[in-house]
């Protein structure tokens, strides 16, 4: 069967989460639905809800893997993806959040990108449905502008946004830079995909995908003044 007709099998979905008990499971429906026969990991940071429970008692056609950080003495987003990366058998993996905010559906396309050659396909965020409040537009804006100019600076690959959470790229590059510079990630940060173009010294391919990004309906949202100052350290 042609992969890109409907058969994922290289591709691994890596979910970052922290008491995703109210949007988890519909998640994984929809990840059966837009790509069917991939691989999934939760990466958990410590959950104290169900999502454990959840995630392991789902039954479909992906193979889903829940990797349970809790223990571990480094928590954080980046540092839950890294350690999912180096997990991945895949040739290629997508990072997505596990609140929905991100569309499953637009996940062929990054993978289509991936097939054609790209080193890193990284989603652009083009409209955003529902309230936002202006201090996080304004943040938004302002870490976009002063992580494109830290890049400059740098001469770095760069991409069109780069405060996404929703990207794909290939599996072996990043387990390159991790096994040689995974000190060098803010660990306990929440923006891996700026760490990884600021640490990564080759000329990547890059492509991009629009989509359309949710607000949270359920749970809370993690950012908070810890995560905003430990982007700006990584500025520097």
């Amino acid at each position: 069967m042609n992969q890109t007709s409907g058969n994922y099998s290289d591709l691994t979905i890596i979910i970052p989460t922290l008491n995703e008990e109210k949007t988890i499971s519909l998640l994984l429906s929809k990840i059966e639905v837009s790509i069917p026969y991939c691989n999934v990991i939760v990466s958990d940071d410590g959950s104290n809800d169900n999502t454990k429970k959840l995630v392991e008692g789902f039954e479909g056609k992906n193979s889903i893997c829940f990797l349970d950080r809790k223990h571990e003495r480094i928590h954080g987003l980046t540092i839950s993806v890294l350690d999912a990366i180096m997990e991945c058998s895949t040739s290629f993996f997508l990072v997505m959040d596990g609140d929905l905010q991100h569309p499953t559906e637009s996940i062929p396309q990054f993978y289509e990108e991936l097939k054609q050659g790209y080193d890193l396909v990284a989603g652009n965020r083009v409209q955003v449905i529902g309230k936002w409040p202006l201090h996080r537009k304004f943040m938004s804006y302002v870490a976009r502008f002063l992580g494109n100019l830290s890049l400059f600076i740098r001469r770095k690959n760069s991409v069109k946004d780069i405060m996404t959470g929703l990207f794909a790229s290939r599996s072996d590059i990043w387990k390159h830079t991790i096994e040689k510079k995974k000190t060098d990630f803010i660990q306990e940060g929440y923006k891996v995909l700026f760490d990884f173009l600021k640490l990564y010294k080759e000329k990547l391919k890059v492509s991009h995908v629009n989509y359309v990004f949710g607000t949270r309906n359920f749970g809370e949202s993690k950012i908070n003044n810890k995560v905003i100052w430990m982007f700006f350290k990584s500025l520097f």
